[in-house]
């Protein structure tokens, strides 16, 4: 819907353009001819008549959409363009009343072309303010959703999910490897999954956390330790039956 009045603003635009273009064209290269006889100059100022009356309005009411910060600036853009406007009234008054100053249609037709392309550019100024809205409230959701994709990325082990996220990877990591056993893994129940992933869980942790089987040679070694310090003698341990007899 946005496009299509935007495209028939473009062509309003233009239709009303063409008639006081025409007009505005005319009676700056009259007027400037009174003082100076050059034909090429004649023809840039009717030009340069046009531009600044009529594109004079788009410009200035298009600008107001991302320049109008400030008063100062709204101040200078709405004087322009009241200058502008004023310039196209007067320039399509002065060509097309003489000889019909008493027919409305002949008033309607030299003023409503320039007020139609003032409007039309408004229109088009909104339309500009909307699409900049739209963009600055997408780009601000963007950087919130890049921020916060930050700050979970970069410590993802506090993530509530991260261990069943690893386990997850985990699982497709072992399936991969093991693609060609499928009957094997076709018959895996979930508790299968669960202690396989687990194992290899615990492989990460091999030097913080030793498996059982560590464990118990552990122990055995220093129960070693301990009878061979009792058979060389070395802070001998009381044995339990002679800690039981001293205490009856």
């Amino acid at each position: 819907m946005t496009r299509l009045i935007s495209l028939l603003c473009i062509v309003l635009l233009l239709a009303a353009f063409t008639p006081s273009a025409i007009r505005l064209y005319v009676i700056g290269s009259q007027t400037f001819g009174q003082a100076v006889d050059s034909s090429v100059a004649i023809t840039a100022v009717g030009i340069a008549t046009v531009l600044s009356a009529e594109v004079g309005q788009v410009v200035f009411s298009l600008a107001l959409a991302t320049l109008g910060t400030s008063r100062s600036s709204r101040r200078l853009l709405y004087s322009s363009m009241a200058i502008s406007t004023i310039l196209a009234l007067t320039g399509n008054i002065q060509i097309a009343l003489p000889g019909h100053v008493q027919s409305p249609f002949a008033w309607l037709e030299a003023v409503a072309p320039p007020l139609i392309v003032l409007s039309t550019a408004y229109v088009l100024k909104e339309q500009v303010l909307e699409a900049i809205e739209h963009r600055h409230a997408g780009e601000r959701a963007y950087q919130a959703d890049l921020q916060e994709w930050h700050i979970a990325t970069a410590e993802p082990e506090h993530d509530p999910d991260w261990q069943q996220f690893y386990a997850n990877a985990l699982r497709d990591a072992l399936r991969k490897v093991n693609a060609r056993r499928k009957e094997t893994l076709s018959g895996m129940t979930q508790n299968d999954w669960r202690l396989a992933v687990h194992r290899e869980m615990q492989a990460d942790l091999w030097y913080t956390e030793p498996e059982s089987t560590e464990m118990i040679i552990s122990s055995a070694l220093t129960l070693n330790d301990v009878s061979s310090s009792r058979r060389n003698g070395d802070h001998a341990v009381p044995k339990a039956s002679a800690a039981v007899s001293g205490a009856v």
